[in-house]
């Protein structure tokens, strides 16, 4: 992820380079933890409240961009996907919506480091909530996939 890692240069990054992120109305609240907001306007579903495909979209988002912050730290030219997911939806959202990417532990993070070392490729598990006030909505149980970019011969 080229650019600074900080709110604005997720969402400048996020804004011109993911399509769904621009009609879901994203905004990048926070970088550390990664905070993705989104309006309930464009995401209503027909009862009125957050549509579950825009809740699992912002929170795979976050996962995501929590990853690649990751990778970026540590210099890492990277490819990352979301892999496999669980999500629980809990609550309707009645308003405004927040993702939050939770700090995956250090041990999962020295073996995402150790996979990467050792073979090009790992993965890492992220957990992500969704609130909407101060109600949880939704949360996420994800495992991202990671892949070093192959370099270029000098």
């Amino acid at each position: 992820m080229p650019g600074p890692l900080d709110s604005a240069g997720l969402q400048a990054w996020l804004s011109a380079r993911i399509a769904p992120a621009r009609a879901l109305g994203l905004e990048v609240e926070a970088a550390e933890p990664v905070i993705i907001a989104a309006p309930l306007a464009p995401n209503l579903n027909d009862k009125g409240t957050g549509f579950a495909g825009s809740l699992f979209s912002v929170a795979a988002l976050a996962g995501w961009a929590h990853v690649m912050r990751w990778c970026a730290s540590r210099s890492l030219d990277t490819e990352v996907m979301l892999q496999a997911s669980k999500a629980q939806f809990l609550a309707p959202a009645r308003g405004r919506f927040r993702a939050t990417a939770l700090e995956s532990s250090h041990a999962l993070q020295e073996k995402l480091a150790r996979m990467l070392a050792r073979s090009g490729r790992g993965r890492i598990e992220v957990a992500v909530t969704v609130s909407c006030e101060q109600t949880t909505v939704m949360t996420l149980a994800a495992v991202y996939a990671v892949i070093l970019a192959p370099r270029s011969p000098p």
